[in-house]
């Protein structure tokens, strides 16, 4: 007699479990009791695996379920009520401040910048003269034949009433601070460089004819009217106080409406410049935030009434992520509002995208497994406390790897991108708080009746269908042991795809966008900049801004004067020691090469007059921006790796299997930029990418690829501690197969929806991430990670304990055949006693042949 297999011992099993001794004798199986499958792949994938049972989180017999868990006082028969009120609470405080948020936001490029800066020291200077933010939005009209003199007339007329408006500068008092230099200084300077016939060296000669000195009076006219040479255009450039933001986009609608008002036929009038292309990018997020919420929400509710077929289902997980954006709202708020971040209106939109995607995802995990264990119990306060112990790690996994890669974003240098991170942490924080805590707690209190029609019923029979059944369905149980037929010649296959997409890189075009690009349309900033261009010199309405002291301003202007490229030089506002000079400079051959002579001005002016001197203007704003774009990328994307591959290690156990899930989302990600160049080049014909376009589409996509990856690896190793690695593996795609896939569609769709706003840089993110996504979902997590998986077996969870199938040191592989793998031992544990293996005696046959010998009398059961 074996120890430990007789009635009445302390150490006995209890009854009515599997494999447990009848009463008064030994343990003997019915003859079609399971018996050891053999070690081969084949059987080892039979359905049902090899000991089916209750769940590990059931109860055993007799034993009542204790709600004094986490997970049970979230959705307890009392506490769900409470769950509920506290969350009442804290929509009423958060969602007051959630509708503020739009009145925080910054858009202007100099807020994008830091401190340091160049431009953003100019800024910051020019801002210490005036003593406050002014920035020019330029007025351009035009009739073709000529301008006549009632368009002269209509002209003055404006401008008068420009000078009324509120918001508009129309002059400024003569710089009392410092000695200004005006005309007679200038013919003093010059005058003992002079020869006896007046003639100044050649050098000085180009001072003498670039720089344009105003007569100073009282005060500086600001509102100045510029005729062009062909007579069929005038430039007016009016003064604003920018605030940033909604405030000075109304200044600019009362300017417009002045416009507007009584302008004669023929007689066109746009604004363009800085402020008027920060007014019609403003416009378009204004009247496009709705319409782009209603989208998401849209998408989200096609893919969940396909997942679900229920007709009342959906309103709960949509209703709960409604909830989460308003939080998230409500604390990005309060942090901008203290200052503490940055807000976009491109921010606040992958807001909106992302807490409807990532909250429709968590939910997707949490109902499927809850609707799972509603068939095995029957008390539905029971079933969710058991679905959130078993996925909710996957799911706050998921969200602490979003959120950690988000944060990276921290250390960025430019202000749009760090305040991007936490506003998008802050959204995926509160889905996930609100998916795990009030969902949970709303449908345990609403019952069953919410899966109508296909109200799941209790079967005491569920647990015996197999650890997958009915939570992915077959195809992708069918797709598992097709894969494991060989995985090898799988993934080398996959991988090969996946690099020739990344062969796209090729088209990819470096540079970014400038203010006529980033329009997909033609907003009325876009078309004055170009009636500007036909008719006045290139760059007379977007100025280098030169900013120096007074002691070094003659050295200044001598030496940008010589410079060929610059066409002009004019004297701007002073105070505080300082004084700006307004440089024109020729254009050049493009964009990129007014750029070049723009940085290559600013090192000429280093070497003269350094630190005292700083170049800004849109073209050096937009230099420092891709400069500091490119820093943050090569900070950033080590950094994210880095954060999320720990917080696999953590979550799995492993070092091989983070290290394998990081390649195959890398890999993913080099795909998607190959195809995304590819689209960007011949299907949407831009004319470049956004500065931040590569940092941010990693981050979303390595935090997104790595969510999904974690919701399929987790349910692995969960089915890993009762089968091999491969039988799990296989387990673990038929159970999340469909969860993953529909939490995929419902991402990818939302993020697609940002196609609405007609900005390069968000269509360019949302057909970036959506291609990701559903790459990542489709190919990399069913196929790649499966097939790496399945060919690796134990050795990827190396070094965790359920890589004990796998030794280094006896002639194992990292990458240790499919085939190789055996069925690992169930081992019960018992209350306050030692580990011992359940040992199963068989009834031995007659005559014993050589295959059963082989297969043993010891089930290791």
């Amino acid at each position: 007699m074996v120890p430990g297999l007789l009635p009445g011992r302390p150490d006995s099993p209890p009854p009515g479990r599997p494999g447990s001794p009848r009463p008064g004798g030994a343990d003997v199986p019915r003859p079609d009791g399971p018996g050891p499958p053999p070690s081969g792949h084949r059987d080892c994938l039979r359905p049902g695996g090899p000991e089916p049972g209750r769940p590990d989180d059931s109860p055993p017999p007799g034993r009542p379920w204790s709600g004094r868990t986490i997970a049970g006082l979230l959705c307890g028969r009392r506490t769900k009520w409470l769950v509920l009120v506290v969350w009442l609470g804290v929509i009423a405080v958060a969602g007051s401040f959630a509708g503020r948020l739009e009145s925080v936001q910054k858009d202007d490029i100099a807020a994008y910048l830091p401190g340091s800066a160049d431009s953003a020291q100019a800024v910051k200077r020019i801002l210490g003269m005036q003593g406050e933010n002014l920035s020019p939005a330029t007025l351009v009209y035009e009739r073709r034949g000529g301008i006549t003199r009632a368009d002269q007339d209509e002209i003055a007329r404006d401008m008068k009433a420009f000078a009324g408006i509120d918001g508009v500068v129309a002059e400024l008092p003569t710089p009392t601070g410092g000695r200004t230099f005006d005309r007679d200084d200038l013919d003093r300077e010059l005058k003992p460089y002079r020869d006896a016939k007046g003639n100044l060296p050649e050098q000085l000669q180009a001072v003498e004819r670039k720089l344009r000195i105003p007569k100073l009076t009282k005060t500086i006219k600001l509102l100045v009217a510029q005729k062009s040479k062909d007579g069929e255009a005038v430039q007016v450039v009016v003064i604003v106080r920018d605030h940033g933001g909604r405030e000075t986009a109304q200044i600019i609608d009362r300017v417009r409406r002045v416009l507007d008002d009584g302008r004669p036929a023929g007689l066109a009038a746009h604004i363009t410049g800085m402020v008027g292309f920060q007014a019609d990018a403003l416009a378009v997020f204004s009247t496009v935030d709705t319409d782009l919420l209603l989208a998401a929400m849209g998408v989200a509710v096609v893919v969940l009434l396909i997942t679900y077929r229920s007709a009342v289902l959906w309103l709960f997980p949509l209703g709960i992520v409604g909830v989460g954006l308003s939080v998230a709202m409500g604390v990005n708020y309060g942090l901008a509002a203290a200052g503490v971040i940055t807000v976009s209106s491109v921010a606040v939109s992958l807001l909106m995208v992302l807490v409807v995607g990532a909250g429709t995802d968590y939910a997707l995990l949490i109902v499927a497994r809850y609707r799972e264990e509603l068939r095995r119990h029957e008390d539905r306060h029971e079933a969710m406390a058991i679905a959130l112990r078993r996925a909710g790690p996957a799911v706050v996994a998921s969200a602490a790897t979003v959120v950690a890669g988000l944060l990276c974003l921290v250390v960025a240098e430019l202000n749009s991108t760090k305040g991007l991170g936490p506003v998008s942490a802050v959204g995926v924080t509160s889905a996930m708080l609100a998916m795990m805590t009030l969902l949970p707690a709303v449908m345990v209190i609403c019952g069953r009746w919410v899966f109508w029609p296909m109200i799941p019923h209790y079967d005491p029979h569920a647990g015996e269908t197999g650890a997958g059944a009915g939570a992915g369905g077959g195809v992708w149980g069918r797709l598992g042991r097709r894969i494991a037929r060989n995985p090898r010649l799988v993934w080398i296959v996959t991988f090969a795809a996946l690099a020739a997409c990344a062969t796209g890189l090729a088209a990819y075009r470096e540079g970014g966008l400038d203010n006529a690009d980033v329009f997909l349309g033609r907003p009325d900033s876009v078309v004055g900049q170009e009636v500007a261009a036909r008719h006045f010199p290139a760059a007379t309405s977007d100025p280098v801004q030169v900013v120096t002291t007074e002691q070094y301003v003659k050295d200044v202007i001598v030496d940008t004067a010589q410079r060929p490229e610059v066409t002009a030089i004019s004297l701007g506002a002073a105070g505080n020691g300082d004084i700006l000079l307004n440089v024109t400079v020729r254009s050049g051959d493009g964009e990129e090469s007014e750029r070049q002579e723009v940085l290559a001005l600013r090192d000429r002016l280093r070497a003269v007059a350094a630190p005292d001197v700083n170049v800004g203007g849109n073209v050096a704003l937009i230099a420092d921006l891709e400069r500091g774009a490119e820093r943050d990328r090569e900070v950033i994307i080590p950094l994210v790796l880095l954060v999320v591959f720990a917080v696999l290690a953590l979550l799995l156990r492993s070092l091989v299997a983070p290290l394998l899930l990081l390649v195959t989302v890398v890999v993913s990600f080099l795909a998607t930029l190959g195809i995304s160049a590819l689209a960007f080049t011949h299907l949407f014909g831009f004319a470049g990418v956004d500065q931040g376009f590569v940092l941010l589409v990693f981050v979303f996509l390595v935090a997104l690829g790595v969510d999904y990856n974690i919701f399929l690896m987790h349910r692995v190793r969960e089915e890993a501690h009762r089968h091999s690695t491969a039988r799990a593996a296989v387990l673990g795609l038929e159970a999340t197969g469909g969860v993953i896939t529909s939490a995929g569609v419902v991402l990818a769709g939302t993020f697609a929806v940002l196609v609405v706003l007609p900005l390069s840089q968000t269509v360019q993110i949302a057909f970036s991430v959506a291609v990701g996504v559903l790459l990542d979902t489709m190919i990399v997590r069913s196929v790649l990670v499966t097939a790496l998986t399945l060919d690796a077996g134990d050795a990827i969870w190396w070094p965790g304990r359920l890589a004990r199938g796998f030794r280094w040191w006896r002639g194992g592989t990292p990458l240790a055949r499919f085939r190789t793998s055996r069925v690992r031992p169930q081992v019960m544990l018992r209350t306050r006693r030692a580990v011992r293996p359940r040992v199963m005696l068989r009834p031995r046959p007659g005559t014993v042949g050589k295959r059963e010998r082989r297969e043993g009398e010891f089930s290791g059961k």
